[in-house]
């Protein structure tokens, strides 16, 4: 039985005009986005590729989620100012160090604000395949 919306969230979807829109759970902060059921069924495949992919990759990793990466202007000015350092007169272990964390830090903030629309796409390729094997039997 799906769970009813509370006058508020119905007021919301009515000024939303349908489009998706945030809801959050008042315990934990975390959001979830209500989408009309159709739009939802026919991205299903996408949501499974990612949801499995996340939890592929914690497993095999032992990991839990990743927090957010907080990136701000002095991180950037920092994280530039070692790659001139790097090519005007090289880095000591420390500075590499850094430098290593920096933009890692940096591609995980990427990551989170602006997935690369590729790789949306390979998660939509892979989860069409799964499918297509799943209801023909063949991989």
């Amino acid at each position: 039985m799906p769970a009813t919306l509370t006058p508020e969230q119905v007021a919301e979807l009515e000024r939303s005009g349908g489009s998706p829109f945030v809801v959050e759970n008042p315990r934990t902060r975390q959001g979830y986005v209500l989408v009309p059921t159709d739009a939802y069924l026919q991205a299903k495949p996408l949501f499974e590729a990612i949801i499995g992919q996340t939890r592929a990759s914690l497993s095999s990793s032992g990991q839990e989620p990743a927090a957010p990466v907080e990136w701000n202007d002095a991180k950037n000015a920092r994280r530039c100012a070692l790659i001139d350092k790097k090519h005007d007169a090289g880095l000591l272990p420390d500075d590499e160090t850094e430098l290593d964390r920096l933009q890692a830090e940096l591609a995980a903030h990427q990551r989170l604000v602006a997935p690369r629309p590729l790789a949306i796409l390979e998660l939509l390729e892979e989860a069409l395949r799964q499918r297509a094997a799943n209801s023909t039997g063949h991989v």
